[in-house]
């Protein structure tokens, strides 16, 4: 292929690091997009490493703190609360394509429109589920959902339920600040916020350890840490850098609302089953090998989602800028765009899988202790899985910028049932392979190619 062939088809890495550090000027949006793709992978990567260092000094901390069965209980807990996500209905991801549709139509009050209407609706739900949580809360013997039995974790497992559910549902009208940042190609600034949550979690962490303040006050400190964090960005955001977006009452329309809900009852399904696919396990274990059983799965886990480290950069950035060229009809710079992308994050995740499958254990065991350790048989399997997962990941962003979401409804659906049978029936036969096991073959029969096809089918319509 000439020199001049590869040249339009591959951007020049040195020019758009060059215009994402705003040295030189930016001809068209393919350029432009191309920048703040760069950018946000940059500020991505600053604060992705700020995270690694909250997650490498945290993990050790609260291991050895809270001891294998409170570690457990703690984990268990947030993979709960994930699903307390579900509760925005998918409002806060439909935003993203609705926001970019206005940025690229160069319409601000639209975009206004639907910031309005996805706050206030959000408020509604969480104002909701808490009138609904508490009264329940009450009859439940948390200690035996959970499954835990020393006396310390029996009696702070339900408080610690109530505050961190509390915490994530108060977290549920702010979340539409991320989603802003990204639909107007903002992810560097939204990067920044995160960093700054992230380094007020560990240092709230820290004192809490220090002070022996116990499960509930260790939620307050690191949960509590990011809420402050992302109000003060929300203030930040509608008092000063976009006040054209201030959510008042009086802007929400049926119109905004009805197109908000029409896609994200779509995302709503779709995260739902990617929750039940990615975060039952955690539960599944809990129940059956007990909570203790839940941090050496836990941890290798956490350590291999490093493997991803490219696309969890890059998708912030991706994918508002793929909606926004989808909404100018410009799909040549998607499919090239997408190439690319696909290549980096398959690559990258190669590389950083294939030494923790044959030195997990010792980088485990020096970074969280013995007790955390997994057995190789477990490290490979999640190696496997690593590789699977970042081959796809990258597709789904393209169709979730597209709006084509019917069949990932279909896909997850059927993987998210399919993996929850599978995790079940093996883990009482493999142990804890068994539930990744469960998760791969899931994967792999519902998933992968189907998406394969209907992605190529996006990107060239």
């Amino acid at each position: 292929m000439p020199n001049s062939r590869i040249n339009t088809l591959l951007p020049s890495t040195a020019h758009y690091i060059r215009l994402a550090l705003g040295r030189g000027e930016i001809a068209d949006h393919s350029q432009r997009r191309y920048a703040r793709i760069a950018r946000g992978i940059f500020t991505g990567l600053a604060g992705r490493g700020v995270a690694v260092l909250v997650s490498f000094f945290s993990v050790p901390l609260t291991v050895r703190y809270l001891g294998a069965e409170r570690y457990g209980a703690w984990v268990t807990i947030g993979t709960a609360m994930a699903w307390v996500a579900l509760a925005d209905l998918g409002l806060s991801s439909s935003l993203t394509n609705a926001v970019s549709e206005g940025y690229a139509r160069e319409n601000d009050g639209l975009a206004g429109d639907y910031v309005a209407a996805a706050f206030w609706s959000l408020i509604a739900v969480a104002a909701l589920l808490m009138a609904l949580f508490f009264p329940v809360w009450r009859i439940v013997s948390w200690d035996r959902v959970f499954n835990v039995q020393s006396p310390q974790a029996r009696a702070e497992v339900g408080p610690t339920v109530a505050v961190a559910f509390t915490i994530f549902v108060l977290s549920l009208p702010v979340s539409i600040v991320t989603k802003i940042y990204g639909a107007y190609q903002e992810v560097s600034t939204a990067n920044m916020w995160s960093a700054a949550g992230n380094a007020l979690s560990l240092a709230a962490l820290i004192a809490v350890t220090r002070q022996h303040g116990g499960l509930v006050r260790l939620v307050v400190a690191v949960s509590g840490s990011v809420l402050l964090v992302n109000v003060i960005s929300a203030i930040w955001l509608f008092g000063y850098s976009k006040p054209w977006l201030v959510p008042r009452l009086r802007r929400v329309t049926l119109s905004a609302i009805r197109k908000l809900t029409s896609v994200g009852g779509m995302f709503f399904v779709v995260q739902m089953a990617a929750l039940i696919l990615f975060q039952t396990d955690n539960l599944i274990i809990a129940h059956y090998l007990g909570a203790a059983a839940v941090t050496p799965y836990s941890v290798t886990w956490r350590l291999f989602n490093y493997t991803m480290i490219f696309q969890v950069l890059a998708s912030p950035s991706y994918w508002p800028a793929y909606a926004e060229a989808f909404a100018r009809g410009d799909r040549a710079w998607v499919c090239r765009s997408f190439r690319m992308n696909f290549s980096l994050t398959l690559g990258s995740a190669f590389l950083l899988t294939l030494p923790l499958i044959f030195f997990g254990r010792w980088i485990i065991r020096a970074w969280a202790g013995s007790a955390a350790v997994p057995s190789f048989d477990l490290l490979l399997c999640m190696g496997i899985w690593s590789l699977i997962y970042g081959a796809t990941i990258s597709q789904s962003c393209v169709l979730a910028s597209a709006g084509r979401l019917k069949g990932q409804m279909v896909y997850s659906i059927s993987a998210a049932v399919t993996n929850l049978v599978l995790s079940i029936l093996l883990v009482q036969k493999l142990g804890l392979t068994g539930v990744i096991v469960g998760t791969i073959g899931a994967y792999v029969t519902c998933v992968i190619v189907p998406q394969s096809l209907e992605v190529e089918r996006t990107i060239r319509a």
